[in-house]
């Protein structure tokens, strides 16, 4: 026989609302209170029917993930900081892979949407907000973060890199260097022009030639980063600047394979991630997002709109910041 609600207030010698207050976090019980019930929920195996609790509150216990690639490690931290927030509050998280296809996205916003979740957490590919406006029931909690659309009418949590990555331009600079080169990442993408604004900013501010010859574009479908590391190699650049993780590991890959030592042969400036095995990446200079903050804040606000679905277009923007190299005498001691 299932084990009821009833079951654990008699066995703990509370009433029922009490044992509900325990289960959902709704009120304030003392701690020898909830201790007793918890017990009792333990001794009788009792499990809350969570369908019935959320077809009560008309929702689904569900909320949505829309990444552009899920093979990127940052991905990972998010996806992983959603859940943090998301499990306390009895939801559970989906995830679909739009592999930075406009199509793809709005198939998904479409499946998803429509009354299978009940909001969700965005990494669009597109540029406006138009774009996906048709898929997007009035009043749909939703939360946007990395890239910015138009028109938005939701809130969108954006990281900025433009000072970090300007300094960490300004730091090769300061150490002679005058051939640096960059590889972009898609140029749609608000991020990517942010970053490459930065790294001509701080080549024109020194009095450096700024030109297209020493920049290339890499996709992250097609992996071309290696090869545009080769371009910038044997266009004799001393440094190379990146605008994302996923290029940093190409290009390393690309210099590891042709026995050219980081900090010797070439300086790179990089975007940090916990993907970076097999490399001293206390000798690359790197720009450090704060990725795990931006995702618990993007789990916050969707919940805030779930229990009140009124959503505010504002844009919250977290700064990136700037790690030099560590010398040799530093690694040593560290």
């Amino acid at each position: 026989m299932k084990v009821k609600i009833t079951d654990v207030a008699k066995a703990s010698g509370v009433s029922i609302a009490t044992v509900s207050h325990v289960i959902n976090h709704t009120r304030y019980v003392s701690p020898e209170t909830t201790r007793r019930v918890q017990q009792a929920i333990q001794r009788l195996g009792y499990s809350p029917d969570i369908t019935a609790r959320n077809f009560k509150k008309g929702r689904k216990g569900l909320i949505g993930m829309l990444v552009p690639d899920l093979s990127v490690t940052r991905s990972t931290l998010i996806l992983k900081q959603l859940e943090r927030v998301a499990g306390p509050a009895n939801f559970h998280l989906i995830v679909a892979n739009t592999s930075h296809s406009v199509s793809q996205e709005t198939q998904q916003l479409q499946l998803l949407a429509s009354g299978m979740v009940d909001g969700l957490v965005l990494q669009s590919s597109c540029t406006d907000y138009q774009q996906i406006a048709p898929w997007i029931p009035r009043d749909f909690p939703l939360v946007l973060i990395d890239h910015p659309l138009r028109n938005c009418p939701y809130p969108t949590l954006v990281v900025s890199s433009y000072s970090a990555l300007y300094q960490g331009v300004e730091d090769l600079i300061r150490q002679g260097h005058t051939q640096i080169g960059y590889i972009a990442d898609q140029i749609h993408l608000a991020y990517s022009v942010e970053r490459l604004d930065a790294y001509r900013a701080a080549v024109r501010d020194y009095g450096l030639p700024i030109g297209d010859t020493l920049i290339a574009y890499a996709h992250p479908q097609t992996k071309t980063a290696y090869f545009c590391a080769q371009e910038l190699v044997e266009r004799h650049c001393t440094a190379i600047v990146v605008s994302n993780n996923t290029i940093a590991l190409e290009t390393l890959k690309y210099l590891n394979i042709h026995h050219l030592k980081v900090g010797a042969d070439v300086e790179l400036l990089g975007f940090s991630g916990n993907d970076w095995y097999g490399y001293r990446t206390e000798q690359i200079a790197q720009v450090s997002q704060p990725t795990e903050e931006m995702a618990r804040m993007a789990g916050q606000q969707l919940l805030e709109q779930i229990r009140c679905p009124h959503p505010v277009a504002r844009t919250t923007v977290l700064h990136s910041t700037y790690i030099p190299k560590q010398t040799e005498r530093e690694y040593s001691h560290g």
